[in-house]
């Protein structure tokens, strides 16, 4: 997360009519009235589902508030590079993390469905996973030392949780793999701009990976992947 004072403009992707125009005039004006629909149709439903704000404003927990400069599902592929990395006195072994990681951010479940091809970089990526002590990540503001977070562009997963999970996940029997899967995709979900989100899934009543399952699943059932509903990102 970044401080509560901080505010920055997302990098998204904005569809327009204008440019749906464009794209098909290069095309030889084939498909022109089809595409208008679609982008019509698009921008509809960044609206309904994100809102009208254009502004991301992080607050605490790694909190970004979804913003309408969204990409939806199918409509974009971006390339996100990572660095690994780890802050503080840790006890986690940082090749198991890397592994975990990479496994977790390239499983066809997971945030790639959204569109978003995720690559490991040695150094300087846009992104940095970072297996940080407690007491690393509660050191930056607006983080808590019992919990990860996001510190744009850092996700900060907290060393005692990757070690022994949640009490949500222990107390169900569920393994520690699958609260590695969950808070891997939960941080990474804030870094793409997601907010909480504090209800069941209708129907299925699982927890969206937006839920907050390390503190508690609210009568949900836990669920390590995102929902179809959550995949966009607006940065």
């Amino acid at each position: 997360m970044c401080t509560t004072s901080e505010k920055f403009r997302c990098k998204g992707t904005y569809i327009s009519i204008i440019s749906q125009i464009s794209i098909n005039v290069n095309r030889g004006g084939r498909g022109i009235i089809q595409d208008m629909i679609s982008g019509l149709v698009a921008i509809a439903m960044q609206t309904f589902v994100l809102g009208t704000s254009m502004d991301v404003t992080a607050v605490a927990d790694g909190v970004a508030k979804p913003t309408a400069n969204a990409s939806i599902q199918g409509t974009s592929e971006r390339t996100i590079t990572y660095t690994i990395s780890s802050k503080g006195v840790i006890t986690g072994n940082i090749e198991e993390f890397r592994k975990i990681v990479a496994e977790t951010l390239a499983d066809n479940k997971g945030w790639k469905r959204a569109g978003v091809k995720f690559v490991e970089v040695a150094s300087g990526g846009s992104m940095w996973m970072v297996l940080a002590a407690g007491n690393e990540v509660g050191a930056f503001n607006g983080c808590s030392a019992t919990l990860s977070c996001v510190v744009y562009p850092y996700v900060l997963i907290n060393d005692a949780r990757w070690m022994s999970g949640s009490d949500s996940y222990n107390a169900l029997g569920l393994s520690l793999s699958n609260y590695r899967q969950m808070v891997i995709n939960h941080e990474v979900g804030h870094y793409l701009g997601h907010n909480h989100i504090t209800t069941c899934e209708t129907g299925t009543g699982l927890a969206p990976v937006m839920l907050q399952q390390s503190t508690g699943l609210l009568g949900c059932l836990p669920n390590p992947w995102p929902l179809p509903g959550e995949l966009w990102y607006t940065r």
